[in-house]
């Protein structure tokens, strides 16, 4: 029996846990999409504008930009709004995915 994507992906996040939390990680060297889930562990209703959201990843804007693309096409966040103001807001899928990329 084949595993879906998403049960792929959680096993994949929950080994990528593991392995973070085994080595420290500087704030501002970087970043992926998971870093980007797990900044909105914080957020309140799972949303906030876009520009807050890098500035919290500490990626640079071309990295940013591919993470974010990468999370609205596996379904876990949204980005709504016009140029500037835009809103990135978790998918429920991605919410499930923030608990388990929540620093413990």
């Amino acid at each position: 029996m084949e595993r879906s994507k998403a049960d792929s992906f959680t096993a994949y996040l929950e080994e990528k846990q593991r392995r973070e939390k085994a080595k420290p990680v500087e704030k501002g060297t970087g970043g992926s999409a998971l870093a980007l889930v797990a900044a909105f562990v914080e957020a309140p209703d799972r949303s906030m504008p876009l520009s807050d959201l890098q500035a919290a990843s500490g990626m640079t804007f071309g990295d940013f930009a591919d993470a974010v693309k990468q999370l609205q096409a596996s379904g876990y966040l949204t980005v709504s709004g016009g140029p500037g103001s835009e809103t990135a807001e978790l998918t429920p899928l991605g919410e499930d995915v923030a608990k388990l990329a929540r620093p413990e």
